[in-house]
């Protein structure tokens, strides 16, 4: 796992080498490393160490199999105690000790480095540094929250460990990181030449007289720069950052001690944070859940040319997103007219991503370069797949339809863009069903990762196959489902969107429906969303959720009912100022007719709501699941959280019921069928998990 080599003037080389692909510092190499530090320390004829791999990259962060394993803080202690106290062994010991950064050196890799008295890289173009826990609901655990802050100051420390950003060498080294950048071929050179002018260094934290470089956590500057990093956190998500309230606390209480105390504070975070479940939930969906929707077909160059039939919201957005995978667009429109102002819509769509600085100008024209529009579907004639993506209404789409069936060549895929409407219905207006398949995209298609892709009875492995390598082009997460009215995404939102109206026409104000997600940790609440999405597309949607084949969510709703109230007073949504908020510049304000159109019969108690939007997701997502539309729970929890903003400390609707227990989430679901009606009966599958004390997720 790490070995030792003696080379010329006294330079040990420390080369790591761990098993996999990337070196990973797992407990056993901690031992391993802590035992060799020793070795090499107590021999009194080396002059200085190197550290280096033997991988391409430098060192990845700890284990995460073997955090998940772990039950106990005491656990995670025991896993990063050994590499803490080697790293604090080298720093003190009076001799040059340099990182030969030969590429990337992320997490403990990248805390290594710092308990190093010089950094030195190679200069790769793909190398990364820095601390990027947090990302995955974790905070640096083997010194990265008392170093860095020491080396560039708390503030610029703080900017960096919160979000998790990472920085290539040319930024690092600006930003402090690093100490130098070399070619490749002269790394090892390098270091063994400074450790030869440099023979007895210290840590600048280890100097008589050293202070904190820019904010002191001591000084009012310095405890006004955290109140307000308190404040900022803390409204983008409530109270739900575990990892950003963790390495807050570090960085104020750690920065006011000496190192090894600061240490201290940081090992107790860490090992809380490690095996809290919003750790755990963080950890399953974002790093092992999206690994595994990633798609599994790789693109072969068979996708050239992809038509898109429909210029609105959706279309223009797939449009841009298969121009900026390099394929060759036609777009068409029902006229010249609208094809050019949908083209045109891409082009401001494009201008802002360049003004964001995502797209090079020069990236941009060559993307629009990449897109004709049209009203002529003869131009899809060559297309070697096309997406429909016009309006969510089974007429409109199978005129579509018929169309591109008629225009394309025989076998090319047809894919659609549909949030609700089973593919099978669709694939009747075409003469060979086996061609289409579903392509959920959410909107807007450029930013979210999700791509839903719905399997009918009829679809070929052909039209499956293209789905997912368009999927791979695009950089988007593969959730592929049986076919069924809402598939599992809508199927789901449906469930939380007439919950939503359900608790409106029960008399319960918008803002406490908003309010009770917001601070679970939801984006916005279902009450905003509804004048979001508009209240007559609402309507739309969940009429046609209710019909034959219907979810169990839908049983004795009275989102419908209320809605069309909503539509027939005149209350459209956000766009027209007027939904169940009143919208003006300054903010909005609950439209004071709803209490007079939806009397309250008896208070609903506040926590019968936070239940009811959560239990019903879950409820929902497991029906799916005992249905054979979704797969597994752990692409449902993904779903969940890149789909419609799930909150990830939850882990998605399949995590929540480990969270709480199968037992209690039938317990609640029972109690609230009593309560307000049947459609919260646990399905079958949920009561025998209760009853033999099964979970979704192992770990």
């Amino acid at each position: 796992m790490i070995r030792r080599t003696d080379l010329e003037r006294g330079i040990v080389l420390l080369t790591i080498e761990t098993p996999g692909p990337v070196n990973t510092l797992t407990k056993a190499f901690n031992h391993a490393f802590l035992a060799l530090v020793e070795e090499v320390l107590a021999d009194a004829s080396v002059k200085g160490i190197v550290i280096s791999s033997a991988k391409d990259g430098f060192a990845a962060g700890g284990d995460l199999d073997e955090l998940r394993a772990a039950r106990t803080p005491e656990d995670i202690v025991a896993i990063v105690s050994p590499f803490l106290l080697a790293i604090r062994k080298l720093e003190t010991w009076g001799r040059p000790v340099v990182a030969a950064l030969n590429g990337t050196a992320l997490g403990g890799g990248y805390e290594l480095a710092l308990g190093c008295h010089r950094r030195i890289a190679a200069d790769r173009p793909d190398a990364l540094y820095g601390l990027p826990e947090a990302g995955l609901g974790l905070m640096p655990g083997a010194g990265g929250t008392q170093r860095l802050p020491r080396l560039i100051g708390m503030q610029a420390a703080a900017d960096l460990i919160l979000p998790g950003r990472t920085l290539d060498a040319a930024t690092a080294l600006k930003a402090g990181l690093i100490d130098a950048v070399v070619p490749a071929g002269e790394l090892l050179d390098a270091c063994t030449d400074w450790i030869a002018a440099n023979p007895e260094p210290a840590q600048p934290w280890d100097r008589k007289g050293w202070t904190l470089p820019g904010l002191d956590p001591n000084t009012v500057k310095g405890r006004n720069f955290l109140t307000g990093a308190w404040a900022r956190m803390r409204a983008k998500s409530a109270a739900t950052n575990e990892a950003g309230t963790a390495i807050l606390h570090t960085l104020h209480h750690g920065l006011e001690r000496t190192l090894d105390a600061g240490i201290a504070v940081e090992t107790r975070q860490f090992a809380r944070l490690a095996v809290s479940d919003g750790a755990r939930n963080r950890m399953r969906v974002l790093h092992y859940g999206t690994r595994a929707a990633r798609p599994s077909v790789k693109p072969d160059g068979s996708l050239r040319t992809i038509a898109v039939a429909g210029g609105g919201q959706m279309g223009t957005g797939i449009a841009y997103a298969a121009a900026l995978a390099g394929l060759s667009v036609v777009l068409v429109e029902v006229s010249r007219e609208k094809a050019h102002e949908a083209r045109g819509r891409i082009g401001k769509l494009a201008e802002r991503q360049v003004g964001r600085g995502r797209l090079a100008a020069d990236a941009a024209a060559a993307l629009l370069g990449r897109i004709e529009a049209t009203e002529s579907y003869d131009a899809t004639a060559d297309a070697d797949m096309a997406i429909e993506a016009v309006f969510e209404r089974l007429d409109v789409k199978h005129d579509v339809l018929r169309r591109l069936d008629s225009s394309m060549r025989p076998g090319t895929t047809i894919g659609s863009n549909t949030s609700t409407i089973p593919i099978g219905s669709l694939s009747t207006a075409v003469g060979d069903p086996s061609r289409m398949v579903g392509m959920h995209f959410f909107a807007p298609v450029e930013a979210m990762k999700l791509l839903e892709i719905v399997r009918a009875d009829a679809t070929s492995e052909k039209a499956w196959r293209d789905a997912v390598m368009l999927a791979a082009a695009m950089r988007k997460t593969v959730l592929t489902v049986k076919d069924g009215l809402g598939f599992y995404t809508s199927r789901v939102v449906s469930s939380l969107s007439g919950e939503g109206m359900t608790l409106v026409a029960e008399g319960v104000a918008p803002q406490v429906i908003d309010n009770l997600m917001t601070t679970a940790g939801f984006a916005i609440g279902a009450a905003t969303l509804a004048d979001l999405t508009k209240i007559p597309l609402l309507k739309d949607i969940l009429t046609s959720m209710s019909g034959p084949g219907s979810p169990k969510s839908m049983d004795g709703s009275k989102a419908v009912e209320a809605l069309a109230k909503l539509e027939a007073a005149g209350r459209v949504g956000r766009p027209t100022g007027h939904g169940l908020y009143d919208y003006a510049e300054d903010g909005a304000e609950p439209w004071p007719g709803l209490a007079g159109m939806f009397p309250a019969a008896s208070p609903v108690p506040y926590d019968d709501v936070r239940s009811r939007l959560l239990v019903t997701q879950s409820l929902e997502a497991a029906r799916a699941l005992e249905d054979g539309v979704l797969g597994d729970p752990l692409s449902g929890d993904v779903a969940a959280v890149l789909g419609w903003g799930y909150p990830v400390h939850l882990g998605g609707p399949f995590a929540y019921v480990d969270m709480i227990g199968a037992a209690t989430m039938v317990e609640e679901a029972r109690d609230l069928s009593r309560k307000y009606g049947p459609r919260f009966e646990p399905p079958a599958s949920l009561v025998r998990m209760a009853e033999s004390g099964e979970r979704f997720h192992a770990l």
